[in-house]
């Protein structure tokens, strides 16, 4: 094997001494350039962005809080409104509870006084019926009385005397 034809392994590894020096210069300048001309308004993007999301953030937070108290407030007119509801409802039941004792009351007192009606009329009836009994009872009496006596008085004499027997036996 030749020598020249074996690769040169030594200057494969260490590398060229100026390409070196450039490369070092050159990566220099990419930094300065980088931090002159990006790094400012890269920070600057980055602040704007945390900015935004922390205002985001804060703004959920206040959201939340507002929506929080909205809840508790719908919650207690929730709670207001059901206890309103049953306000009403006891309130109907109370007033359903008068109204029926109203309407039984007025019930019973008509019908006490449909009765006390009836009782007058059947008294009415009786008393009358009483009267048309004495009257009957001093015809038929007057009438046995002249069979008996054949002999005729003045009607006003008999009826006086017959109404006497018969209030008599009748009470």
């Amino acid at each position: 094997m030749d020598a020249s034809s074996v690769p040169d392994i030594a200057s494969k590894l260490f590398p060229n001494f100026w390409t070196w020096i450039v490369q070092i210069c050159s990566t220099g300048i990419l930094l300065i350039v980088f931090k002159k001309y990006l790094w400012r308004p890269m920070l600057a993007f980055f602040e704007k962005r945390a900015d935004y999301i922390e205002k985001n953030i804060n703004d959920s937070k206040d959201m939340r809080e507002k929506a929080q108290v909205y809840l508790d407030e719908a919650d207690k007119q929730a709670r207001d409104a059901a206890k309103q509801y049953r306000t009403i409802i006891d309130q109907a039941k109370e007033d359903a509870n008068k109204q029926k004792q109203a309407i039984l009351d007025e019930a019973n007192t008509q019908a006490r006084n449909k009765l006390e009606q009836a009782r007058s009329e059947i008294e009415l009836e009786r008393a009358q019926a009483q009267d048309r009994m004495k009257e009957d009872i001093v015809d038929i009496a007057t009438q046995v009385a002249e069979k008996i006596m054949d002999k005729k008085m003045d009607e006003a004499t008999n009826d006086a005397m017959v109404k006497n027997f018969v209030d008599e036996v009748v009470h």
